[in-house]
């Protein structure tokens, strides 16, 4: 993960303040530089949690870094995992339950984002087209009855649903490119 990316995993509550050294890390190796930062990046997961969100702050006051809001850190991270699906699309289904875990399920979107036009997160997001895929890549670990590709011996069933899951990918990051 890049900077901001980790950034987003930290707004999405999947990073804790003990981590911080690595978001600090990652900034120097981007250039992203301040007095803050390298003495944060210095520290480590076992320093004093007080003194590492001290050092943390001061590191976003001095380069003036705003924390994304929880919608944008969810939209900068399903980036990162569709990228990641689409150069893999054979753990389509590891990578698609990281990004139900650390983006779908981290919050109660509908309660705490009133910027919201619907009550799904999938939706919001345009992930609902993508879910059908993780729900029968999920049916399919599991052993489940499928509803798609029937006709098809099971292991090509889970190539097509890695497939789909892809083209899915593809179009949302067509959509979304900003």
């Amino acid at each position: 993960m890049n900077f901001q990316e980790k950034i987003s995993d930290f707004v999405l509550g999947n990073r804790t303040i003990s981590q911080t050294p690595d978001i600090a890390l990652t900034a120097l190796s981007e250039g992203i530089e301040s007095k803050s930062i390298i003495i944060l990046a210095g520290m480590s997961d076992r320093d004093s949690p007080f003194e590492l969100q001290q050092y943390f702050d001061h590191a976003l006051r001095e380069t003036k870094i705003t924390l994304p809001t929880k919608l944008d850190a969810a939209r900068k991270l399903v980036k990162y995992y569709l990228k990641q699906l689409i150069s893999a699309p054979q753990e389509a289904y590891s990578i698609l339950n990281k990004l139900d875990n650390k983006v779908y399920k981290t919050t109660q979107w509908n309660i705490t984002n009133p910027e919201l036009t619907s009550t799904y997160i999938g939706e919001e997001l345009g992930l609902h087209h993508l879910y059908t895929w993780y729900r029968e890549l999920s049916d399919f670990n599991d052993g489940s009855r499928l509803l798609y590709y029937n006709d098809l011996p099971r292991n090509k069933q889970k190539e097509q649903f890695e497939t789909r899951a892809m083209e899915e990918a593809h179009k949302w990051l067509k959509l979304n490119r900003n």
